[in-house]
């Protein structure tokens, strides 16, 4: 159910449109045989080169799946949040792939690749081909029919199955990727050696460290063990047999071709597993493990660690658990606060054992340290790739903020330790990361915008930055930089490069010019550190399959040494300025431990690789047959109707105000720039009965809509207040353009339009015309640290309008205040407004009803909408609310209370009517990408008390809204 319930929020999302960055851009398109490849105009150079290699992807990855679609599949190119990612789609009608451009650093767990863009296209072309296949000898009317358009494989298979098996097919066919990757074995080596391999229940999870990664290492490996005990091609029958006319489930289908269940099979290869990880650690440890000494043992992520140039502090970012991230300094020396805590715990410990029937307590060693300095996330953003500026004093760093479009760009921020103030550097320059100078005044950072990767030279107190001129080894165009360091005379760039289809340790001058190659006996990952002396270059490389520590000389002559031998991985080298110590992380099954080497060490014997250690290291590299490169067509705007379709729409809303089903068809293209509903409504009471279309298009900076609708309503007829002076027939349209722009912890957005109404009253009386023009503002500010801060909002309209020959104008303003804490979020908001000129009673304000995606929301600003309130609770000129709601974190469920009324001057002022509730809500909000309109799907219950008009009762409601 749960699984069922994501798909239908995929839909909810995916359905309408794909693109993350703004539908108005100057969007291109070249077309392939089965492909469609869009992208903004300035992504052209990377989108050209994926739109020549994609047709042999294509046709190789449908073999090795054994399917092959002629349906066209549409490609986007962006990088809206400056990460690594792609996304696959595989709806049966509109089969679409997001790829974001920015490449992975070489310590994550897609850092080993050959062609970045060619691991991950070959990745997410896997998903499609492999979760589109239709059901055995289908048409497939029913799915062109059903909101849901997936096929019987995406619907069945497990997480754990769908990443899995791309995982492996992109290690397949690339020759690299994580099945590749010293990575993969490093995580199944370790969790084995600790027992911590999930369950068959967590393997789809997402929790705990490394969660959602296990889906992808373990995964892949699982079903690579599959096909080896059963036999090549039995992973193909696999996906035949889910769609296969039988139906059934993917247990079922699984037990069919492996003769057992899922479950049962991977608790022996787990088995298998484990105990190849107690050999391999029995292995290492005969030849000698050069682990250091453990400094802190954390739980989570850590990453980028390096001693102050003082050398008294330590400085990482950690990751502890999912949601909290944090740049953390600690004192090398313990602080007097420190020990004089160990020396009360201690005495307190003494005091205990004076018992004999007390026994000791084993302590932990190393006794846990929590960071003195902590610099938390902002707005949501995290703090990255930390380094120290060289009065030890600042940290320069790297974080995420939105462009005037909402896009993620990344920059340079310093934040000062004695009083925590942070000072942004630069402004919208794409700078992944970089390393201060020196003297302090300038940095040597990379680059990545639009997929392409270069090394800058950052001016620190401008924030100005200009390309550093490099020359020699790789000339390729893609090649990828990561980690630059420069020298402690600020002469030396070294950095890692990826080129030529691998990683590669290099050296340059500060100013730019040749790239020399430090020769490394296996591939590099993670940060670089320059020793104390300058002379030598300390940095991570598996050698032996195994991430450990090697030291090379720094002007590439004689060959490295190596340093470490650890059952994980180690990374990160932070040696110590005096040059006795060199500080390191380790990966465990529990997180990322930070270790102390004393130096000098001496060099280690290498060990070589073991082949039957796969996958607990990994294979030896054999080349992939590339993929053929084709030319391709020349690129062309951008249009529509190619990429749009047309499915089935049902939304709701049951509630006191009646209730409504509409149901109809809606029509998007893949980038968002036209959404459209045409949907007929049924109904009861207020709930409105007739028809809608409506329409939206984003292709300029301004987005324009419009809605023509038919509308029948009788709030007379309601069960809770009778209201029938307003039952009314109407006909009419609305127009309405939109605008907005994000900065960085909010966003404004204006909307203004007009529309008329031809209204029949059903309680007697002509029929008469109303139009109106109205106009909205919004604005929406946010200021958190970690989980707590506050929020602000303003919101404010305006109408003027003209019904039955009678002129009037009405106003709105409100505002709230939000308090975010660790458990909630807690909010108090009011409005109030007037009315003024000479209103009919179709123009007052209206307390409740549900709102509905039949009538424009333009057109009906008087009424105040609350589904669980009937329509037109009171009426007036005058209208007052106040509410306060908790919304809990991490669920989509609010309490809330509200006080509103309304009334006319001159008239008795009711008193208010109050409503107190629970909702489970589930709307833009909440969801991590934009969505082309207004989503909203509520269901909730409350407790309602009026005395004007006299009731009491407890009502539910709930509804499914779309707007375009």
């Amino acid at each position: 159910m749960a699984r069922r319930v994501l798909f239908l929020t995929l839909v909810l999302i995916g359905s309408r449109f794909a693109a993350a960055q703004s539908p108005s851009a100057a969007w291109r398109t070249i077309e392939t045989a089965h492909f469609r490849v869009h992208f903004p105009a300035p992504f052209a150079p990377w989108a050209r080169r994926a739109a020549a290699s994609i047709e042999s992807i294509h046709e190789r990855v449908s073999e090795a799946v054994g399917f092959r679609s002629g349906r066209s599949i549409d490609l986007l190119v962006e990088d809206p949040a400056a990460t690594a990612n792609g996304m696959a789609f595989p709806f049966l009608d509109r089969p679409f792939i997001v790829l974001w451009t920015s490449p992975p650093e070489p310590e994550s767990g897609i850092g080993d690749w050959t062609d970045w863009m060619e691991d991950l296209v070959t990745h997410e072309v896997t998903h499609i081909v492999h979760l589109t296949r239709p059901r055995n000898r289908s048409r497939g009317i029913l799915a062109r029919l059903s909101p849901l358009p997936f096929g019987p494989v995406a619907l069945n298979s497990p997480r754990w199955v769908a990443e899995g098996y791309a995982t492996l097919i992109e290690g397949a066919l690339t020759g690299a990727g994580r099945p590749a990757s010293s990575y993969r074995a490093m995580v199944l080596r370790r969790f084995a050696i600790e027992g911590k391999l999930p369950g068959y229940a967590a393997l789809s999870g997402t929790s705990g460290w490394l969660g959602g990664s296990m889906a992808y290492l373990v995964g892949s490996s699982f079903l690579e063990w599959l096909e080896a005990k059963e036999g090549r091609g039995a992973l193909q029958k696999l996906w035949k047999r889910m769609a296969s006319r039988r139906g059934g489930s993917f247990p079922s289908a699984f037990r069919a071709v492996f003769g057992k269940s899922p479950s049962d099979l991977y608790d022996r290869f787990r088995a298998e597993v484990t105990a190849a990880g107690i050999e391999e650690e029995k292995r290492l440890a005969a030849a000698g493990l050069v682990e250091g000494e453990p400094w802190q043992r954390l739980a989570g992520g850590t990453l980028s660690l390096q001693i102050s140039p003082d050398g008294t502090k330590l400085l990482a970012r950690r990751d502890p658990k999912r949601g909290e991230s944090f740049l953390a300094v600690w004192p090398l020396e313990e602080t007097v606060r420190e020990r004089e805590s160990e020396e009360r715990r201690r005495r307190r410990e003494a005091e205990i054992l004076r018992d004999p029937n007390e026994v000791a307590d084993r302590p932990e060693v190393p006794r846990p340290r929590p960071p003195k300095w902590r610099l938390p996330t902002a707005n949501g953003f995290a703090a990255g790739n930390p380094r120290w500026m060289p009065d030890g004093k600042s940290v320069l760093f790297t974080r995420r903020a939105p462009d005037s479009d909402g896009v993620l760009r990344l920059d340079l921020f310093s934040w000062r330790l004695s009083d925590g103030s942070v000072h942004r550097v630069t402004r919208l320059a794409d700078v992944v990361e970089a390393d201060p100078a020196p003297i302090g005044q300038r940095a040597i950072g990379v680059r990545s915008r639009y997929g392409v990767s270069e090394l800058v030279r950052v001016d620190l107190a401008s924030g100005a930055t200009r390309a550093l001129p490099v020359a020699g080894a790789s000339e390729d165009p893609w090649r990828v930089w990561s980690h630059p360091r420069l020298s402690r005379d600020g002469r030396t760039v070294a950095a890692l490069l990826h080129a030529q289809g691998r990683w590669r340790l290099v050296t340059l001058p500060a100013e730019g010019g040749e790239i020399r190659e430090v020769p490394l006996p296996g591939s590099p990952a993670g940060e670089p550190a320059w020793s104390a002396d300058g002379s030598r270059l300390d940095v991570a490389a598996d050698r032996e399959g195994i991430w450990n520590l090697e030291s090379a000389d720094a002007r590439g002559g004689a060959s490295s040494e190596l340093l470490t031998r650890v059952t994980g991985g180690a990374l990160a080298p932070a040696p110590a300025p005096d040059g006795k110590a060199l500080f390191f992380l380790e990966i465990t099954a529990r997180g990322v431990d930070v270790r102390r080497l004393v130096l000098p060490a001496p060099g280690l014997a290498s060990l070589g690789r073991r082949a039957e250690a796969f996958p607990l290291l990994p294979p030896e590299r054999a080349p992939a047959a590339p993929f053929t490169r084709s030319d391709v067509a020349p690129d062309r705007p951008y249009r529509i109707w190619p990429s749009h379709v047309i499915r089935p729409l049902a939304t709701w809303s049951i509630g006191p105000d009646g209730s409504a089903w509409q149901i109809g068809v809606e029509g998007s293209d893949v980038v968002g720039r036209l959404d459209w509903v045409a949907a007929a409504s049924i109904g009861n009471a207020a709930g409105p009965r007739g028809g809608s279309l409506a329409l939206s298009w984003r292709g300029f900076p301004v987005a324009l809509s419009a809605q023509l609708f038919s509308a029948l309503e009788r709030p007379g007829r309601q069960q809770v207040v009778h209201r029938p002076e307003l039952d009314a027939d109407r006909v009419g349209g609305f127009l309405d353009a939109s605008w907005g722009r994000a900065f960085s912890g909010g966003r404004i957005r204006v909307d203004a339009g007009g529309g008329a109404s031809r209204v029949e009253p059903l309680e007697g009386g002509r029929d008469f015309d109303r139009a109106l023009f109205s106009v909205r503002g919004r604005a929406a500010l946010r200021r958190l640290r970690v989980r707590s801060g506050f929020g602000v909002e303003l919101d404010g309209s305006a109408s003027a309008g003209r019904t039955d020959r009678h002129s009037w104008n009405q106003f709105v303003a409100g505002g709230g205040i939000s308090a975010f804490l660790p458990m909630a979020r807690l909010t108090a908001s009011g409005r109030a407004g007037n009315t003024g000129g000479s209103p009919t009673r179709f123009d007052l304000f209206s307390l409740g009803g549900a709102p509905s995606a039949v009538l424009p929301e333009g057109l009906d600003r008087n009424r105040i909408e609350l589904a669980a309130l009937p329509a037109a609770v009171q009426l007036g000129e005058r209208v007052e609310s106040l509410r306060g709601e908790a919304a809990l974190r991490g669920l989509p469920l609010v309490l809330y209370g509200e006080r509103l009324r309304a009334w006319t001057p001159g008239a008795p002022k009711p008193d208010p009517v109050r409503v107190v509730g629970a909702e489970l809500r589930i709307d833009e909000g909440l969801l991590p990408v934009s969505l082309s309109g207004g989503l909203a799907l509520y269901a909730g219950v409350a407790r309602i008390r009026s005395t004007s008009p006299r009731f009491d009762t407890t009502r539910g409601y709930a509804g499914l809204l779309y707007r375009p």
